[in-house]
């Protein structure tokens, strides 16, 4: 089995401090990285090895596909985490129970910044488990933006920063990955130094970004055209995520196969697989709106060039956007704008979806 640290791309320092970490860890540890570092890998590689024993390939496997039941990850449902529900009723308790398989046992916090949303109330509510989990309960708080979480919180941890990826690393990785030199330096372009978004773009993000951009071509100024664009993007979008489900499908029956194999007592194995289950279900909401999220972006390049004139470089890279003049582009970011800030307000994407094709103007 190769090593799991070799997930994380262009983060030596940060790999180097995270491996001693492993050897003598602390109770708490903040990591620190832009969208795209990494920083979840990074989460996730340090939580298998901290839980896995000397050459336990299996349970690295298990913590690096989100199914080892003593590295418990937690994400906020919408704009924030709710200090009833996610904090004292699912952090606190999680990080209070006894490991299953090992020794140790590892809550993952995943933007953590969004404890601090509501007056910091949530962050407050944890402040006390992360300056004293159990000896046994390592917490790792993951986050974007550090400044956003109260000093107490920040004070209380261990912080490790990863570095954001230049162009030409996240080109490196696509190429050793396997993407054309030309496809692999495009989406390392259009990506902005993040790797997975970049992975995306030279698949099938490519081309739900290009069926974005068409449809914003076809719109003639009428309601119905709009909505029958919005309804086939939702479908596209949909179709994007078959794969995923399906990796999800198979992944369940894998881990309730291996916990028959390992004797876990049926209610022990039940509430494992629904940890499971909710966690996909999280993971397809979240790549609907990373979906959505990236045609918003692309239509935003294509009206921002509309804008710009066509002296100016060019933003959308892989495309022709929609002909419109100065004031209609204004309209359209604008438009995007909002539909990203609905986005953010955890709307149902169809709707968001519709409510921006109708609002863009039409394409001369």
């Amino acid at each position: 089995m190769t090593s799991p640290w070799d997930r994380l791309v262009g983060q030596d320092h940060a790999v180097a401090l995270l491996q001693r970490a492993v050897d003598r860890p602390v109770h708490a540890y903040l990591l620190v990285g832009p969208r795209g570092s990494g920083v979840e890998d990074a989460a996730r590689v340090f939580a298998a090895c901290l839980v896995a024993g000397e050459g336990d390939d299996r349970a690295v496997d298990l913590a690096l596909r989100g199914m080892h039941p003593d590295v418990v990850e937690f994400e906020p449902e919408g704009v924030s985490y709710r200090v009833k529900e996610d904090v004292r009723q699912g952090i606190i308790p999680e990080a209070l129970r006894s490991p299953v398989e090992g020794a140790r046992k590892v809550i993952v916090v995943h933007e953590a910044d969004r404890l601090s949303a509501n007056r910091a109330v949530a962050a407050n509510a944890l402040l006390k488990t992360i300056e004293e989990p159990p000896d046994r309960t390592v917490m790792v708080l993951v986050t974007a933006a550090a400044d956003d979480l109260p000093e107490t919180v920040r004070s209380r941890c261990q912080r490790i920063d990863l570095d954001p990826l230049s162009s030409a690393t996240v080109e490196a990785a696509l190429i050793a990955d396997g993407v054309a030199p030309d496809a692999a330096r495009l989406a390392a372009t259009l990506a902005g130094g993040q790797l997975g978004r970049a992975r995306s773009l030279a698949g099938p993000g490519r081309e739900l970004r290009a069926a974005f951009v068409a449809a914003a071509r076809s719109l003639d100024g009428h309601a119905g055209t709009a909505i029958g664009a919005a309804e086939s993007l939702t479908e596209r979008i949909d179709a994007s995520l078959a794969a995923l489900k399906d990796a999800h499908g198979e992944a369940a029956e894998a881990f309730a196969a291996e916990l028959a194999a390992a004797g876990y007592p049926d209610r022990s194995a039940s509430a494992l697989r629904n940890r499971l289950a909710e966690r996909h279900k999280r993971e397809q909401t979240a790549a609907k709106r990373r979906a959505l999220a990236e045609g918003i972006t692309a239509l935003e390049s294509c009206y921002r060039d509309a804008l710009a004139g066509p002296d100016a470089p060019a933003r959308n890279l892989d495309g022709t956007g929609p002909i419109v003049g100065p004031t209609e582009a204004v309209a359209a970011i604008d438009a995007c704008r909002a539909a990203r800030a609905s986005l953010g307000r955890n709307p149902n994407p169809a709707l968001c979806l519709e409510a921006l094709l109708v609002a863009l103007p039409a394409a001369r």
